[in-house]
């Protein structure tokens, strides 16, 4: 990767099993940011996706010119480490500003002049929030609404929406926080949130109102949504990182010097 020239902003996208969907994502990135070539860089972090990731977005490399593909090493079976993806991202970006975003684009790109916003105000960190109430339905709605109501009650008072896929933070705060981070799971999203906050870092909210569930296929049975993971299961599994986080706040574990 040529760094020559500044990198304003850098973009770390998590990948698995992403192949229909990771060339197109690239494209309209380059697209949108035009004659800007030097001005970005994309980093994508795929997880060895088994129908082959990493080489379609490896072949887009022609439509980015700033554009490196690495590995965060296998997914272990029903396990997710897209926390594990975002931290290694994040830590090798060479931008002034860092973000991270989802492949499926949910949170359209047009957000991203916010994030150019965020950036020329010099704002620490800056997250998409969205309207959980609209953008949910039924079953996940119900469990989406309670959890929030969990995670601001222990950790994050005031965040109404900690898991939607597409924050920002400044250079030297992705540095301070996600050197910090220990959960590599869906937790992980509570958790560099919740350690900006300790840190005393203001977090800045982006609304939102167009964020949309991307569906897969119709032959799922189960009809996940473009993150890949039920509402219920997700949150099972991340309760227990939220007790995590909430004794690292309380024992100070986040403030200690980094290592």
């Amino acid at each position: 990767m040529d760094n020559k020239k500044t990198i304003n902003l850098s973009i770390i996208i998590p990948t698995y099993n992403e192949v229909d969907r990771i060339g197109d994502t690239l494209k309209q990135i380059q697209e949108y940011f035009g004659d800007k070539q030097d001005t970005y860089e994309v980093i994508v972090v795929d997880a060895d996706s088994p129908d082959g990731t990493a080489k379609e977005a490896i072949k887009s490399s022609k439509h980015i010119k700033h554009l490196e593909v690495i590995s965060a090493g296998p997914k272990p079976p029903k396990r997710a480490i897209k926390g594990k993806q975002v931290k290694l991202g994040m830590l090798k970006a060479t931008g002034e500003y860092i973000m991270f975003m989802d492949a499926d684009l949910a949170t359209p790109l047009k957000y991203l002049s916010d994030v150019s916003s965020l950036a020329k105000a010099d704002k620490p960190v800056g997250i998409c929030v969205r309207d959980l109430q609209k953008s949910h339905t039924g079953l996940r709605k119900l469990v989406s609404s309670f959890a929030n109501f969990l995670v601001q009650l222990l950790i994050l008072p005031g965040i109404k929406d900690t898991q939607c896929g597409f924050k920002a933070f400044r250079s030297d705060v992705a540095r301070q926080v996600f050197s910090r981070q220990t959960i590599v799971g869906w937790g992980f999203d509570m958790e560099v949130l919740a350690i900006a906050r300790q840190l005393g870092y203001q977090i800045d909210t982006i609304n939102v109102p167009d964020w949309k569930d991307v569906q897969h296929g119709e032959s799922d049975k189960t009809k996940l949504s473009g993150s890949k993971f039920s509402a219920l299961k997700a949150a099972i599994q991340t309760f227990p990182d939220l007790l995590k986080i909430k004794w690292g706040l309380i024992s100070g574990r986040y403030k200690k010097p980094i290592t």
